[in-house]
């Protein structure tokens, strides 16, 4: 990387003597802190014990080639009863507004359990046949391991919910702003539940513990923001790993959408067809100017660009060169993070290469950004991500 390219923002400080970072503010929906009636409220103990060290190390080991699709979703819909009997009654208002009080007051707001909801009069069931996975880019380098002390961990920069529907037979990308303010739950340095806060939405892998708890974390915060769509299963790639996922395909050639490295990448111009490789491609996905506002739009502009292209690349492949990759997985392991399992990667390839992907199937949530006292901020439209959740999770009865 060239000596005068703009770092990566780096996480906050956190403060642990009982002092949340100024960016963190209580959530308002019930007037206290939420004692855990979310999607993921199951994992929501003091994690401080770590007697899952070896599921997660063998979890570890079979990650590597989920990420290559930098996203990955789950192939079968077995799973996606699995944890989720508590969700049976939960009511679920899709609001992120610290102002958004009632949700039965409105009626173009979603309202109902997960599994059916109401909007403007009109009922919607979810659908069985969608499963997703979240993919997370951590802005870190060297080995992705928990640790003891919570808190301080890497910021997720890139945000990515892949959505299988065999229903429809599409695969689609919900790509969320890290910088998006909603709810995340927050824990002590040593590991016990402090509850749901209003923050970035990046920050709930801070947040944890650097490993599976501050990988539930995010899903937990992705969930409730999506209004309590079960997320199950995550891949968890940093920095070092770039190189890597692009080297598998052999590049990645992309048409660049804006100019922003072009100083430092004079082949990376706006318009420019280039393809990617270990010279360029972590700056091409990872870097963003940090002295100007609201630069991570431009950066999630060229993460449209190169998930799309890599999309079509692996709908190009074959299931033996799927099981090729697959082979290759323990030189990354260290740097991956992921809860699924190898019978499920196999199943999800065979998933990816039925269904239809095109670039109107990559989708941003739309909002506003505006200055934070500390950091960028960005609140979602409500109606628009109402719509994108009915659209991408739902069924009209």
């Amino acid at each position: 990387m060239n000596a005068n390219m703009p770092e990566t923002d780096q996480t906050a400080p956190i403060d642990h003597s009982g002092q949340k970072d100024e960016s963190v503010q209580k959530s308002q929906k019930s007037g206290s802190v939420h004692d855990g009636g979310g999607a993921h409220s199951g994992h929501h103990h003091s994690h401080h014990h770590h007697s899952r060290s070896h599921a997660r190390k063998r979890r570890k080991m079979i990650a590597a080639t989920v990420a290559v699709i930098l996203v990955v979703c789950l192939a079968t819909g077995g799973l996606l009863a699995q944890n989720w009997q508590h969700q049976k009654n939960l009511g679920v208002t899709v609001s992120n507004s610290e102002e958004s009080g009632d949700s039965g007051s409105s009626e173009n707001t979603l309202t109902g359990s997960y599994r059916e909801v109401v909007y403007n009069g009109e009922t919607y069931t979810y659908n069985n046949l969608v499963t997703c996975i979240l993919y997370a880019g951590i802005d870190s380098t060297g080995p992705l391991e928990s640790a003891a002390v919570y808190g301080n961990k890497a910021r997720a920069d890139s945000i990515e919910l892949v959505v299988l529907d065999k229903y429809n037979q599409k695969l689609s990308v919900l790509a969320i702003n890290r910088d998006t303010m909603t709810e995340i739950r927050l824990y002590s340095s040593t590991g016990n539940d402090d509850g749901l806060y209003t923050s970035h939405l990046g920050y709930a892998y801070s947040w944890g513990d650097g490993g599976e708890v501050s990988c539930e974390n995010l899903c937990e915060a992705v969930s409730l923001l999506l209004g309590g769509i079960p997320i199950l299963q995550y891949v968890v790639t940093n920095k070092d790993s770039m190189t890597w996922i692009n080297d598998l395909v052999g590049g990645v050639t992309v048409t660049v959408p804006n100019s922003e490295l072009e100083e430092q990448y004079p082949e990376l111009t706006e318009g420019a067809v280039v393809t990617l490789d270990e010279t360029n491609v972590t700056a091409f996905l990872q870097y963003r100017d940090t002295s100007e506002d609201f630069t991570n739009e431009g950066r999630m502009d060229r993460q449209q660009a190169y998930i799309t292209a890599y999309i079509q690349l692996l709908q190009q492949m074959d299931l033996d060169a799927f099981e090729d990759a697959w082979a290759s997985m323990e030189e990354m392991e260290d740097y991956l993070q992921t809860s699924v399992t190898k019978s499920q990667y196999l199943d999800l390839a065979e998933l990816v290469l039925s269904l239809d992907f095109s670039e109107g199937d990559y989708i941003q949530l739309a909002g506003e950004d505006e200055a934070g006292d500390l950091h960028d901020e960005f609140w979602v439209d409500e109606e628009a991500l109402q719509e994108t959740i009915l659209d991408l999770f739902y069924i009209s009865d």
